[in-house]
């Protein structure tokens, strides 16, 4: 059934050793000799480096002994890997990898993984002709016409949308003087006019990985209860299948891994009840005086104890000093030192796929993920309400949750398949300060998606409030120029230009 998909990946390419990429350019272009077919893998390299801790050559040496011996660098790879259990070799091999035809909903299980790199296409230039996944759990239940028909509901949603809100944008746009007041405007309503749309649109995306997370990638995908997903990891194992098999070896699902899915396989039955969007948790109360602590072990060689007892009997203005004195030369580009670390905020957050979209790409912080839940209602964007097109946006969110309704009751797995880019979730979403002058940085800037920078808004709102000191200088892009102002001084920004 898996077959009827549209999704397809393909291998873009993959690393390979200098030596043998300059030998096969001289092949192809000198008349040189060609290297030995089984030398173009990653798995060379891998294994060189594997040797580097044991053996006295240099390195060189031994990345070229490894390109002319590919057998027995497998077996080497395959002893120290999987044997001896150093798995970290397998991440000196990377693949780049081509997806296409996958949906929103299949997008946010594969980009949970946390080291790998992904660029995905904007939504904002979706065509809505066709491009949809329709799941083989929703034909198997015999929702297949319904679920052709909500689509097209949501589509002509969209279209309707979507002509409403370029005349809305165009004089907001054109009154604040942009120069390409239409063209920004066409974004824009799409943007907004995309919250209809249904999380089995397709999509699209390039990723960067080693072999080390593909292997868990690949274990997650076919234990994953999503039928898309799980020939997402067929497809995946198949385009990478000979290529580094030293490298990648234990790909099926543990029982423990199809446990964990299967938990958090559920639809929401009743109301779970929420307040704010963004709720501040948990806090470390002492987060300042940890990070100042670890900043003295690192500047003066303190032990813990005696940096602890110096900080301590700092006063708040003295501590706001070191703060700012540490960040004095940061530009805007620049990321706190690792100290920054030890303190970490706890958010609940509700939100809509579409902010979720941006939320997911912070992987670096913990994020607990639950289910698409009806009963925390959707968002709309303040520019359809402004457009006059609320009623016709609720109907389309109303008539989608009944469908998804139903189909929960047959395979509650596929029922988010549905549902739309307005419909929200709850997330369990953990930062250090470290992560949170970032996450202040890219989505409170001017120019980030309004969804995720309200959200980040109201997260380093709350976060200021118990960290001021910490944070005194987490603020958005476009803000950082008039922050440094006003922490130090115009004459400091004027300095550095």
């Amino acid at each position: 059934m898996s077959d009827s998909l549209p999704l397809k990946v393909t291998l873009a390419g993959f690393n390979v050793d200098h030596d043998t990429l300059t030998q096969l350019e001289a092949a192809a272009y000198e008349g040189g000799e060609a290297p030995p077919r089984e030398a173009i893998t990653p798995e060379t390299i891998s294994a060189a480096y594997a040797r580097i801790s044991r053996n006295p050559a240099e390195v060189g040496e031994i990345r070229a002994k490894a390109r002319f011996e590919v057998e027995k660098a497998r077996r080497s790879n395959s002893n120290i890997i999987f044997g001896l259990g150093h798995s970290s070799v397998a991440e000196h091999a990377a693949f780049n990898i081509d997806v296409v035809g996958i949906s929103r909903l299949a997008v946010e299980a594969v980009e949970r993984h946390r080291l790998a790199s992904f660029t995905e296409k904007s939504q904002r230039y979706i065509k809505l002709d066709g491009d949809i996944v329709v799941p083989p759990e929703i034909v198997d239940a015999g929702f297949e016409e319904e679920f052709h028909a909500l689509i097209r509901r949501q589509n002509e949603g969209y279209f309707a949308l979507y002509p409403k809100l370029l005349d809305y944008f165009i004089p907001i746009l054109t009154d604040e003087g942009s120069d390409r007041a239409e063209k920004d405007a066409k974004s824009r309503a799409a943007e907004d006019a995309r919250y209809v749309v249904s999380l089995a649109t397709q999509a699209q995306f390039g990723m960067t990985v080693n072999a080390r997370t593909i292997e868990g990638m690949l274990r997650d995908g076919f234990a994953h209860p999503l039928v898309e997903v799980k020939a997402y990891a067929e497809q995946l194992s198949i385009v990478l299948h000979g290529i580094a098999p030293s490298l990648i070896k234990y790909t099926d699902a543990t029982q423990y891994e199809i446990d964990q899915f299967e938990r958090q396989c559920y639809w929401p039955s009743a109301p779970s009840g929420y307040s704010d969007t963004v709720t501040l948790l948990e806090h470390d109360p002492e987060g300042d005086t940890q990070v100042l602590t670890a900043l003295l072990i690192n500047s003066k060689g303190s032990s813990w104890a005696q940096a602890r007892e110096t900080v301590e009997r700092l006063d708040s203005e003295e501590r706001i000093m070191l703060v700012h004195e540490l960040l004095r030369n940061a530009q805007q580009w620049d990321p706190p030192p690792r100290e920054f670390e030890l303190t970490k905020f706890t958010y609940e957050i509700i939100l809509s796929a579409a902010g979720y979209g941006q939320l997911k790409r912070h992987r670096m912080a913990t994020q607990i993920v639950g289910p698409y839940d009806p009963s925390l209602g959707w968002t709309v964007p303040k520019s359809v309400e402004a457009a006059g097109g609320k009623p016709l946006f609720n109907e389309i969110m109303e008539v989608s949750i009944e469908l998804a309704e139903k189909i929960a009751k047959v395979c509650p797995q596929a029922a988010a398949y549905a549902l739309t880019n307005a419909h929200r979730r709850r997330v369990i979403f953990q930062a250090n300060g470290r992560e949170l002058y970032h996450i202040s940085r890219l989505r409170e800037d001017l120019h980030a998606q309004w969804d995720i920078r309200q959200l980040a808004g109201q997260m380093l709102v709350q976060a200021r409030e118990v960290a001021p000191t910490l944070l005194a200088m987490a603020v958005g892009k476009h803000d950082f120029s008039k922050k440094r102002d006003e922490v130090y001084g115009a004459a400091a920004s004027t300095s550095e230009a």
